[in-house]
C-alpha cells in the first residue's frame, strides 16, 4: 500500500479532469502570457496540454506543500525546455501552473516535502 494515497488519487484526478476554481482557469492563462511563459496566442487548451505533459512526465519531481495546514500536491518537471511547477489540491482542483525560473531556490523553500519521481509514484497507482 502506498504511503501517499491522497497523492496518488489527486494525481490521477487531475489526470482525467483539468477543474478550476470559478473563473480562474482565463485568470491563469492571461497570467501565463503576461510573464512570456506562454505564446501570446495561447488558449486554455495549449495550458491544459503543458500540464498534462507535466503530470505524465516520469522524471517529473513530486512534493507535497503544505500551506496554511493544507496540503497541495506538486509536480515539477521540464516541458518544452522550462521548468514547470504544477500545483492542485487534494481533490483534484488546480491552483496553479508555471515557469519556475529557480528552482532549486524555490523549492527549498518552507513547506515543500519531498516525495519522489512521478514514475515512482505511478508504479504505486
Amino acid at each position: 500500500m502506498s504511503q501517499y494515497p491522497k497523492v496518488l488519487q489527486a494525481i490521477k484526478t487531475v489526470r482525467s479532469q483539468m477543474r478550476w476554481k470559478p473563473e480562474s482557469a482565463n485568470r491563469h492563462l492571461q497570467k501565463r502570457i503576461q510573464r512570456g511563459h506562454l505564446p501570446p496566442t495561447a488558449t486554455l487548451q495549449d495550458y491544459h496540454r503543458i500540464i498534462q505533459l507535466a503530470l505524465r512526465d516520469r522524471a517529473a519531481r513530486v512534493y507535497r506543500y503544505w500551506y496554511n495546514r493544507v496540503p497541495y500536491v506538486v509536480i515539477v518537471t521540464n516541458v518544452e525546455g522550462q521548468q514547470w511547477l504544477v500545483m492542485f489540491a487534494y481533490d483534484g482542483l488546480l491552483e496553479t501552473a508555471f515557469v519556475l525560473d529557480r528552482p532549486s531556490r524555490y523549492l527549498s523553500k518552507p513547506g515543500f516535502e519531498w516525495i519522489g519521481l512521478l514514475g515512482e509514484v505511478d508504479d504505486e497507482l
